[in-house]
């Protein structure tokens, strides 16, 4: 790509401003559909069973996708699915508006669109490496963590003013147009063509898995994983849950739930900045000090639990944390990983991530009933930043800058 930097990339700025649009359209959904069942059931279970359909399309076909999005035309895949789900939220905008769609029908609606989501993941993570270059990767993903944290921020702030004004069906008629917008913006990229030769004369069920084994058959990759992935998902997961439990510890009430919600936000917007304006630019670097900074900002939840003003301190610097850890590993996995193979190891990793994150949030859940969440938050800490430090070894050489990081893969099939 011959490109000078990337706001000169064409391909870069059609896709990105595209994905904008869309999240911020289902930042608005995502607020209004749980309303909606919680006004239609006044049930938190219902609620509830709404997270399942959210995430059993995940693990059900996340390596079925990344087989489809490495076999088959990635831009093609994605502009699909956009469309379908564009599809999707104007149908259930004509339903509401009509009152003519049940729970049950609601929860259908959510394993669809998740179901499409899932096939969409793995195709975009793999074009991000294809339309950028290397050496752009990490402000590209900085610039992604930056404007996701945005969208999650201004989404259900909107969403609640539109409530406010407007009647519901109106949020999916806005989320069903951004859909629209994104597959425009689209299908105006071009995509570099990845050699598929291999790939198509390999049986599908083989492929499906190559993208796990793809990350066991290296040391460092798997290393990765396990603690970028499994670890530090299974240990973040319950971090609402331990801030409601403070916050009303403290009797600060919903205000107070919120306002460490808020910390957490604002620290991962200012992380994405920090990498952004490259005030740190060595990806392996990134990657373990946001893991670090996760695992410090747990222990100071944990040893300041008493002090609300202090731990919202702690709350930036998780955010701050989340932010690196999730640009960095991003970034590693994008130049350390094939691009033939990308969509495979995408969904792989983001199947075991989505695993632990329920089994995180229902153990941690668990324990904080018999152990003060004071020092369930520190051993949690403790755990992570140790697991962060265990990467230095095994990144060490890339870390020092000792070897040729940009030109460096994995596994050489």
């Amino acid at each position: 790509m011959k490109n000078a930097n990337l706001f000169s990339n064409r391909n870069f700025i059609l896709l990105w401003i595209g994905q904008v649009i869309s999240q911020l359209g289902n930042s608005l959904y995502e607020l209004a559909i749980m309303w909606y069942i919680l006004q239609k059931t006044g049930s938190s279970m219902a609620m509830g069973v709404s997270v399942v359909c959210y995430t059993i399309p995940t693990i059900l076909f996340g390596l079925v996708a990344g087989v489809f999005a490495d076999r088959y035309d990635k831009k093609k895949i994605i502009m699909f699915s956009d469309l379908i789900n564009g599809i999707i939220m104007l149908l259930t905008c004509f339903f509401i508006a009509k009152d003519m769609i049940s729970i049950y029908g609601l929860y259908l609606i959510m394993i669809l669109t998740s179901s499409v989501a899932a096939m969409f993941s793995p195709a975009i993570s793999s074009i991000w490496p294809l339309i950028v270059k290397e050496e752009d990767l990490t402000k590209r993903n900085s610039l992604s963590q930056i404007t996701n944290r945005a969208c999650t921020i201004l989404g259900p702030v909107l969403s609640g003013i539109l409530l406010a004004a407007f009647h519901i069906w109106i949020l999916f008629l806005i989320n069903g147009i951004s859909f629209l917008i994104a597959v425009l913006m689209e299908s105006f990229i071009t995509v570099p063509a990845v050699n598929k030769r291999k790939a198509v004369n390999e049986k599908f069920f083989f492929q499906m898995k190559e993208g796990i084994l793809y990350i066991t058959k290296t040391r460092s990759l798997l290393h990765l994983v396990f603690v970028g992935g499994l670890i530090i998902n299974f240990f973040l997961a319950p971090l609402t849950i331990y801030s409601a439990v403070i916050s009303k510890n403290l009797q600060r009430g919903s205000v107070g739930l919120g306002m460490l919600e808020s910390s957490v936000g604002i620290g991962a917007l200012a992380g994405g900045f920090i990498i952004f304006l490259g005030v740190m630019k060595n990806k392996y670097k990134i990657a373990i000090a946001g893991l670090a900074l996760e695992g410090i900002g747990l222990m100071g939840y944990g040893m300041f639990s008493n002090s609300f003003y202090v731990i919202l301190v702690f709350a930036s610097v998780i955010g701050i944390g989340v932010s690196m850890a999730s640009v960095g590993i991003s970034t590693l996995f994008q130049t350390l990983v094939d691009k033939d193979k990308m969509g495979r190891v995408m969904s792989a990793l983001g199947i075991l991530c989505t695993i632990s994150v329920p089994i995180g949030t229902m153990c941690c859940s668990a324990v904080i009933n018999y152990c003060p969440v004071g020092i369930v938050l520190l051993i949690s800490g403790i755990i992570v930043t140790i697991s962060a430090i265990s990467l230095i070894p095994i990144f060490k050489d890339r870390i020092t800058n000792k070897i040729d990081e940009e030109k460096t893969s994995v596994i050489n099939y």
